[in-house]
């Protein structure tokens, strides 16, 4: 189950985070994203998203020696006629096999497949596709369940600042721009072009 690649509907992008991960909950760092999809272009999604489900309730339950097992949190929301699917992906960690230290991140492309460089920030509202698997697993607590776990994202229409719209020109202070330094960042990963897309 988590080794398929599976490729979402588009969607639009609700808090992203893809360029930089979210620290706010851990050190470690989570890059993620919420999709917006109508419910109308979700239901093939949601099938394939109920059965990895059903597969996970079913793999603990033969673990626990078919003791019930709760079905834990669904990584998706249905509100009115929208879902809004759920991926996230650990920045930084350690494999639990070879107990070697990693940092991630997923890849970025535009609507032709092409490398979309970290300089570019994605912002919500951003129409986007997501790569990810869908990984099973079982805790006691919250039960057996799914996380889509993101590989990449392909951006079809993308939203960069909204901010500098707020306001009308008005006659009063004016800052003097400061000249832009170009900024070369050494954790660049390379990337290869996908597959996925």
């Amino acid at each position: 189950m988590s080794n398929t690649t599976n490729i979402s509907v588009v969607g639009e992008a609700i808090y992203p985070h893809l360029n930089k991960p979210d620290v706010r909950f851990s050190e470690a760092g989570e890059f993620k994203v919420t999709l917006k999809v109508a419910k109308s272009d979700a239901t093939e999604m949601l099938k394939s998203y109920d059965k990895a489900i059903e597969d996970s309730l079913k793999l603990a339950e033969q673990n626990n020696k078919g003791k019930k097992i709760k079905d834990a949190p669904k990584p998706y929301t249905e509100e009115n006629d929208f879902v809004f699917f759920k991926y996230k992906m650990k920045a930084t960690g350690v494999n639990q096999k070879t107990k070697e230290k990693f940092s991630q991140r997923p890849q970025l492309f535009d609507a032709k497949k092409n490398p979309i460089p970290l300089s570019t920030i994605i912002w919500g509202g951003s129409k986007l596709r997501c790569a990810y698997n869908l990984v099973p697993y079982y805790t006691p607590m919250l039960g057996a369940g799914v996380t889509a776990r993101l590989k990449a994202v392909q951006v079809i229409e993308l939203v960069e600042g909204k901010d500098s719209n707020l306001f009308d020109k008005e006659d009063g202070y004016e800052t003097t721009p400061e000249p832009k330094a170009e900024v070369i960042s050494n954790d660049q990963t390379e990337v290869q072009e996908s597959k996925d897309f």
